[in-house]
């Protein structure tokens, strides 16, 4: 027996594919992670995960410090708006990948944390699919997911949308997985508690998990009317999964335990943390023309946003794909699920991935929130549109080959590549940073979306590209951003700690009016856009950033 068939033995075919394609993602990543952009949220999460991490360490060598009121508040006061699980990884990597490993700058060490909670994320994902959905689905799953042009770029930067998205795709991939095993759904209340220590929306992933639950066992409910043995009516109730009390009982505790913040004053300080987020502050998105804050943008926003943002092939995959998942939920709701040992499990899972991808949407389409930056508030959406899309592309591939009468995998081969293709073309056209301006073709790309009034860019993306080119150019001048220079006040002060700006370039000036150098960032939600465009008409252009021809920043002399 060979080598090769000696593991496949012990491991198994489906952990061998998850270890190679989870090893493939965190590859890309890395290599491709420090010439990413910085968002404006960089910097209030990476501190804010290194100052955590510290007091880990504090933890061990000085515990009772480290328990005090004062102790906490000193590491946990830091954008203590948010829970802290996934800071806490931030840091961590932060530490590993640049203090101890000194393979990256420090910055890009703790955006290094987003990117092992993909790589988790696909590893999962292929142990969770391969036997039920067949290998064709899997791999097709992970290369749609890896070729989705801002999922890409969220994937790289130290924010919570994908941290949140992996964690509610893992505790749904648990949930289908425990049945009505006990040890297993403790462990998928653990896995939700840190999903909820991760973001808000993360709770959001109970209600498509219940729903799976209502939709298969609804038939044992049974109301006994009153009778003469019986003088009122009663319900009985369907047996409850194991895993659903875990995550309304075992889930909270977690929360409560990973997020130190919380515990000198519970009460107070989560009704706080829930407060803020329920009276956020505006942010602004331009949509259908409109910039829009109070009201907030329609409902339809974030139904565009979830098409909009992906390739056409893949939004056409996705779609075969939830036709297929909505006849898995009719199966499940006529009680007749297919016989076999791999039938059921299938049909759940189709369903589930159907029912979380339609909650992460509909919940920010639907609630009374501001709805901004395009896609961010519904990260969760994409990995399970990803496998809805991966189940289509294995339909087509399916197909074919009963056409050409051949079970040649070289079919698979073909067909996956070329429905990622799109998502690649669309990685490269937008590297660096320009991600968050991809539209696919469902809205015509970027000039179809500028046309139709939808906005180019979000999250004051500070390209390093850009910031080499003004240490080129300006050295010794005075340079403003706008519209919002507040932002890059802070993104640029990382990119001059990281050795990416010198330290004797350019000079970050605070006012318009004294500036020998402005760049205008393309970004219709602000109010004062059009005139300080029409201000600038006169100044020399010295760089312009296109894409699809649509200029996203542009870089203006003083003409004296």
């Amino acid at each position: 027996m060979s080598a090769l068939r000696r593991l496949r033995a012990r491991l198994g075919d489906d952990v061998i594919a998850a270890t190679v394609l989870a090893t493939l993602v965190l590859v890309v990543h890395l290599l491709c992670l420090p010439s990413q952009a910085l968002t404006d949220d960089d910097d209030f999460y990476a501190p804010a995960g290194i100052r955590a991490a510290d007091w880990l360490v504090e933890l061990v060598t000085s515990p009772t410090t480290a328990l005090s009121r004062t102790g906490i508040d000193a590491a946990f006061a830091i954008n203590h708006e948010h829970p802290p699980f996934a800071k806490l990884v931030f840091g961590v990597a932060h530490h590993l990948f640049h203090g101890v490993l000194g393979w990256f700058h420090a910055l890009d060490g703790a955006r290094t944390g987003t990117v092992l909670f993909v790589v988790a994320m696909v590893w999962v994902m292929v142990r969770w699919l391969w036997r039920p959905l067949g290998p064709t689905a899997t791999v097709a799953s992970v290369a749609l997911l890896l070729t989705m042009p801002r999922f890409f770029l969220h994937s790289e930067v130290a924010t919570l949308d994908v941290p949140v998205a992996a964690m509610v795709f893992v505790t749904a991939a648990l949930f289908e997985r425990a049945g009505d095993r006990v040890r297993a759904g403790v462990v998928v209340g653990v896995v939700f508690g840190l999903a909820a220590a991760t973001k808000l929306n993360a709770p959001f992933a109970a209600l498509p998990c219940v729903a799976l639950v209502l939709l298969e066992r609804w038939r044992a409910f049974r109301v006994a009317h009153a009778d003469d043995a019986t003088p009122t009516a009663t319900v009985r109730l369907p047996p409850i999964p194991p895993a659903l009390w875990a995550m309304a009982l075992v889930g909270p505790v977690v929360f409560l335990l990973v997020w130190p913040w919380l515990w000198p004053d519970p009460l107070p300080r989560l009704g706080g943390y829930l407060a803020f987020h329920l009276k956020h502050y505006p942010i602004y998105l331009f949509f259908d023309g409109e910039i829009w804050e109070r009201p907030f943008a329609p409902g339809r926003a974030s139904l565009v946003m979830a098409a909009a943002s992906l390739p056409l092939v893949t939004v056409v995959a996705a779609t075969i794909g939830a036709v297929i998942a909505g006849r898995a939920v009719v199966t499940l709701v006529g009680g007749s699920p297919p016989a076999g040992d791999v039938a059921a499990p299938r049909v759940r899972i189709l369903a589930l991935c159907l029912l979380q991808a339609v909650v992460a949407v509909a919940v920010v389409a639907v609630s009374n929130v501001p709805r901004y930056g395009g896609e961010k508030l519904f990260m969760p959406f994409f990995p399970f549109a990803a496998i809805l899309g991966g189940v289509g592309v294995a339909a087509l591939v399916e197909a074919l080959q009963r056409t050409a009468r051949t079970t040649r995998p070289a079919v698979a081969v073909v067909v996956i590549a070329l429905v990622a293709a799109p998502g690649v073309r669309g990685i490269v056209d937008t590297f660096g940073g320009f991600a968050l301006s991809y539209y696919g073709e469902v809205v015509g790309g970027l000039r179809g979306a500028v046309a139709r009034g939808y906005e180019r860019t979000y999250y004051d993306m500070a390209d390093k590209r850009l910031a080499r080119l003004l240490d080129e150019q300006a050295a010794g001048l005075r340079v403003h951003m706008v519209p919002n220079h507040k932002e890059y006040v802070r993104t640029w002060r990382w990119l001059r700690k990281d050795g990416v700006l010198r330290r004797d370039g350019f000079i970050v000036e605070a006012q318009l009016e004294r500036a020998d150098i402005v760049v205008l960032s393309h970004e219709r939600r602000w109010s004062t856009y059009p005139a300080l465009r029409e201000r600038l008409r006169g100044w020399t252009v010295l760089a312009e950033q296109r894409v699809d021809g649509v200029p996203l920043w542009t870089v203006y002399r003083h003409p004296t």
